[in-house]
């Protein structure tokens, strides 16, 4: 199988397999350290005395996903070239996050503002935040989360660094969905297929080798542009 390195970053294989990953831990006097993640039990959580909000009084983009209970609020328009991207994410009691998936070049970190996160890094035990907490997941390593609660909405701030073209893959994504009944799960095959392939140096579906994603991904781009579905999507930045 091939494998995936570059300086910083654990490697990786096709299919997402980790071999010996980094993961980012506080120290006792607040400074960043690396540690390796099979000298711990789990994926890092990290106890926060408050957790900082963006200022929300100017560009305040909001998405909703009626029917799955979701809501993205943004705070001003995609830059790509932004050190990093944050978000709030609100998840609706018992509702199911993102599938299984990689972030080939961003680190992804979840900060619990309120309810509990249950958290999935592949490799490593499932693990529930509460508020407070964060999980910082590197780049190539397969992770999902739901709401661990049946009870509470979960609330999210995320951070994902650096920007690159995140926030305008997780927009028109979302955006699919709402205009298709209010849901993702019935966003048309060839504009998700036609959104992977523009997005394949960034996002990958995680257990899926890469060559496979780019054949499938390939073709439904092409029926997309060959029945005009690409046009649904705004350009790639």
């Amino acid at each position: 199988m091939t494998k995936k390195e570059s300086a910083g970053n654990p490697a990786v294989t096709q299919n997402g397999d980790v071999e010996h990953p980094e993961v980012m831990k506080t120290d006792g006097a607040g400074q960043s350290v690396t540690v390796k993640m099979d000298a711990v039990p789990q994926p890092d959580t990290v106890k926060m005395d408050a957790v900082p909000q963006p200022d929300a009084a100017k560009n305040e983009i909001v998405l909703e996903l009626e029917k799955e209970g979701k809501r993205y609020i943004f705070y001003g328009e995609p830059d790509s070239r932004a050190p990093a991207v944050e978000f709030r994410h609100v998840l609706g009691p018992g509702g199911d996050g993102p599938e299984p998936h990689i972030h080939t070049k961003q680190t992804e970190t979840f900060h619990v503002i309120s309810g509990a996160m249950l958290a999935r890094v592949k490799g490593q035990e499932d693990v529930t935040l509460g508020p407070g907490e964060k999980i910082a997941v590197p780049p190539g390593i397969v992770h999902s989360f739901t709401n661990g609660s049946k009870d509470e909405a979960l609330v999210l701030r995320i951070v994902v660094e650096p920007a690159l073209d995140f926030q305008w893959f997780m927009s028109e994504a979302v955006k699919s969905g709402i205009r298709n009944g209010g849901s993702q799960k019935n966003m048309p095959l060839l504009e998700a297929g036609h959104l992977m392939w523009l997005s394949r140096d960034q996002q990958r579906i995680g257990g899926l080798p890469y060559f496979l994603q780019d054949i499938l991904f390939g073709l439904l781009s092409l029926g997309a542009r060959i029945t005009g579905k690409a046009g649904n999507l705004a350009p790639k930045p």
